[in-house]
């Protein structure tokens, strides 16, 4: 079975981290950045073919110094067979 997840969550770092983090996410294999708040959050998906795929991502991404915080906000899998 092919498998095909796609995540969402919001990050919320530190003012001066803001553009740090937006790069970090950036450059993380499957994500996508689509808004960015006044107030500096950021929200974004993850696309993977594997769960612990992106728990990895996300695991790293937390432990960024600049983070306050990273929330899930969603996620869908689907699979099908060949």
């Amino acid at each position: 079975d092919n498998e095909y997840h796609v995540a969402s969550f919001v990050a919320h770092p530190k003012a001066e981290a803001s553009a740090q983090v937006q790069h970090e996410i950036s450059a993380t294999k499957g994500a996508e950045i689509h808004a960015v708040s006044d107030a500096g959050k950021i929200v974004f998906t993850l696309e993977s073919n594997s769960h612990r795929d992106i728990g990895n991502h996300i695991d790293r991404l937390k432990a960024l110094s600049g983070l306050l915080s990273l929330s899930p906000v969603y996620h869908q899998f689907s699979t099908e067979a060949q």
